[in-house]
C-alpha cells in the first residue's frame, strides 16, 4: 500500500512522515507534494491507495485535487487536514465521498487510527471487486469450469468427492456426497461421414443438446462432458427412480438419431447406480469396454453382460497354411482366411484388444520369416506407406488391423514383383562390366550406364550374386589377368595396364590377396604346368 501526503506546509508533511509507524500499517511509500499540481503528477505516476490531504493550499484547493481524483483516480481513499475555520469545507468532501476528515493539529494516534481504517475499507473492497469478478467469470465459464472439474475427478487424479462438492456449490449445484449417480459413457465410433462444420467443440455441444431432449425430466439433474474427443459421459444424480426399460429406450433412441441426423455412429456404455466417490472406477470400466470394442459395434451395452469382449482365450488361425499361399504368391487367398477368421471370432464374440495383439505378434513374426527369405529387414518395411505409428494402432480396432494385414499382402506382393524385374539390371551391369574391363571402372559408372542408383545397384546385386558389385569387379579383372598370364609372355604392368589398373603395385597387392602369390610366381607355376 502506498500513501500520499499533500500540504504546502512542509513542517505538517515531516511531522506526520516521522509521527507515523508506516511499517505497523503495512505502508510500502510514502509520497510526498506541496501543492496540487505536484500530487497530479505523483499519482498519475504512482499507485496511490490513501491520501492524506489539506483542503486550503494554494494555487487549487484540496477539494479541486480530490473532485479530480474521483473522475481519474476513484478508489484513492482522501482524508482531509482541516483547521476549525475550513469545517464546512470538510463537510462538503465527505458529501463529495472523501472518506474522512481530521481536525488539524490532530494526534499521531488519531491519523494512524483514521489511516487504519482506510486501508480496512480498501481491502473489503479489493475483496468484493475479486469476488464480483470471479463472480463474473463463473457466470461467463460455468460450462467450462463444470467440464474441467468433472474430467478431473473422473480421471481418478486424487480429487477427493467432498472437494468435488464444495466446487460444484460455487457453481449453484445442490449435491451431496452421500447421493447416488448412475453413469452413462458415449463413444463416437464413426465420424468419417460427419459434416465438417462438426469440429469437437461444436460437437461436443450438439451432442450434449440431443443428449438431455431425449432424456427429458432425468436431464434436470445430470452432468455431461467431454473425456476426449471420441468419448463423453454424463452422470445423473440424486434420482431415486430410475426405470430401466424407459431409460435404455432412450438411449437406443439417442443412438438411431446420432446416426440418422448427424451420421455418426456411436455406442452407449450404462454403468450401474453407485455412489459418487466411486464414479472414477466407474469410468475406468466403462473406458474398457470402448478400448474392447474392435469390430466398432453400435448400440447400448451394459457393464456386466457379455455385449462386449474383454477377455478371451485366442484361438489362432492356420499361420502355416497363410505361409504356403504366400510362397505360392496367392495373395488373395491369404487375405480371405484372414477375413474369414475375423469374422467366425466376431459371430463367436470372441475379439478382444489381447486376441487382437496376439493375432499382431503372429502374423508379424510370419511377415519377417518372409522377409528375411528376401534378405530385406524388418525396418525397412516400415518407414513411408505404413509407419510404426500406425503399426501401434492396428490392435486398436478391427479395421486397424485389416489395414495392416492389407499392407503386409501388398508389400509382400511387391516384392515378388521386383525379383522378376530385376534380373534384367544385373545383366546389364554384367555385360557392361565385362565390355569395359580394360577400364578403371567404377560402381557409379556402371549405375549411370545403366540409369539406376549406384547403392541401389549394388544391394540389387549382391542379392542375386551373393558377392558385392566392387568385389565382383576385382574378380572379372584378375580372372582375366590370370588368364593372361598362363598364355601370354606380356610383362606384369602391360597387363595390370590392359585391366584398368594404373598402379602396378596395388595390382600386384590386390593379386596375391586374391591368388596368396604375385602375379610373377603365378605365371611361373602355371607355366611350369
Amino acid at each position: 500500500m502506498n500513501v500520499l501526503i499533500i500540504d504546502d506546509q512542509p513542517d505538517v508533511v515531516e511531522g506526520i512522515k516521522q509521527g507515523i509507524d508506516w511499517n505497523f500499517l503495512g505502508i510500502h511509500n510514502v509520497f510526498h507534494a506541496y501543492n496540487s499540481a505536484t500530487a497530479k503528477t505523483i499519482i498519475t505516476q504512482e499507485k496511490v491507495h490513501i491520501a492524506l490531504c489539506d483542503i486550503e493550499m494554494p494555487n487549487g484547493s484540496g477539494l479541486d485535487l480530490f473532485e479530480w481524483a474521483c473522475e481519474n483516480y476513484p478508489d484513492i481513499k482522501f482524508i482531509f487536514l482541516t483547521a476549525h475555520a475550513d469545517f464546512a469545507y470538510a463537510q462538503q468532501a465527505l458529501k463529495l465521498g472523501g472518506f474522512d476528515y481530521l481536525v488539524q493539529p490532530a494526534p499521531y494516534e488519531l491519523v494512524e487510527s483514521t489511516l487504519q481504517r482506510a486501508l480496512l475499507q480498501l481491502q473489503k473492497e479489493q475483496k468484493q471487486q475479486q469476488v464480483l469478478v470471479y463472480g463474473n467469470y463463473v457466470s461467463k465459464h460455468e460450462k467450462e469450469l463444470l467440464d474441467a472439474i468433472l474430467r478431473e475427478y473422473l480421471s481418478g487424479r486424487q480429487m477427493y468427492v467432498d472437494t468435488v462438492v464444495q466446487y460444484l456449490h460455487t457453481l449453484s449445484i445442490d449435491i451431496k456426497p452421500e447421493e447416488k449417480s448412475w453413469m452413462v459413457c458415449i463413444q463416437l465410433l464413426d465420424r468419417s461421414k460427419l459434416s465438417e462444420k462438426f469440429d469437437n467443440e461444436i460437437l461436443c455441444f450438439v451432442m450434449e443438446n440431443v443428449f438431455m431432449e431425449i432424456m427429458g425430466d432425468y436431464s434436470r439433474r445430470l452432468f455431461f462432458c467431454a473425456v476426449d474427443e471420441d468419448t463423453y459421459v454424463g452422470v445423473f444424480y440424486g434420482t431415486s427412480v430410475w426405470n430401466q426399460d424407459d431409460m435404455c429406450q432412450k438411449l437406443n433412441h439417442f443412438v438411431n438419431l446420432a446416426k440418422e441426423k448427424l451420421h455418426l455412429s456411436i455406442a452407449c456404455y450404462v454403468g450401474r447406480e453407485t455412489g459418487l466417490t466411486q464414479l472414477p472406477d466407474c469410468l475406468k470400466q466403462m473406458m474398457e469396454l470402448t478400448e474392447n470394442n474392435l469390430v466398432r459395434k453400435a448400440g447400448v451395452f451394459h457393464i456386466g453382460l457379455e455385449d462386449i469382449s474383454t477377455e478371451t482365450e485366442y484361438d489362432a488361425p492356420n499361420f502355416e497354411q497363410m505361409k504356403h499361399y504366400f510362397l505360392l504368391r496367392q495373395y488373395h487367398i491369404v487375405g480371405d482366411i484372414v477375413h474369414e477368421y475375423f469374422e467366425r471370432m466376431e459371430r463367436k464374440g470372441r475379439i478382444s484388444k489381447k486376441t487382437l495383439a496376439y493375432f499382431q505378434q503372429d502374423f508379424l513374426q510370419m511377415f519377417f520369416e518372409l522377409l528375411s527369405a528376401h534378405s530385406v529387414k524388418a525396418h525397412e518395411a516400415f518407414q513411408q506407406e505404413y509407419d510404426v505409428m500406425a503399426l501401434k494402432k492396428s490392435t486398436e480396432s478391427l479395421s486397424q488391423m485389416y489395414h495392416l494385414v492389407d499392407f503386409i499382402i501388398t508389400y509382400l506382393k511387391g516384392l515378388e514383383e521386383e525379383n522378376s524385374k530385376e534380373t534384367a539390371p544385373v545383366d546389364r551391369a554384367i555385360a557392361y562390366i565385362r565390355k569395359n574391363i580394360h577400364q578403371n571402372i567404377s560402381r557409379t559408372d556402371i549405375a549411370d550406364n545403366i540409369y539406376m542408383n549406384p547403392d541401389y545397384l549394388s544391394r540389387l546385386f549382391k542379392k542375386e550374386k551373393n558377392i558385392s558389385l566392387t568385389d565382383y569387379i576385382v574378380q572379372e579383372k584378375l580372372k582375366m589377368a590370370a588368364a593372361m598370364l598362363k598364355s601370354t609372355s606380356l610383362p606384369v604392368s602391360v597387363i595390370a595396364s590392359n585391366i584398368g589398373y594404373t598402379n602396378f603395385s596395388y595390382f600386384t597387392q590386390v593379386f596375391r590377396k586374391s591368388y596368396e602369390m604375385s602375379p610373377s610366381e603365378y605365371r611361373q607355376n602355371n607355366q611350369k604346368q
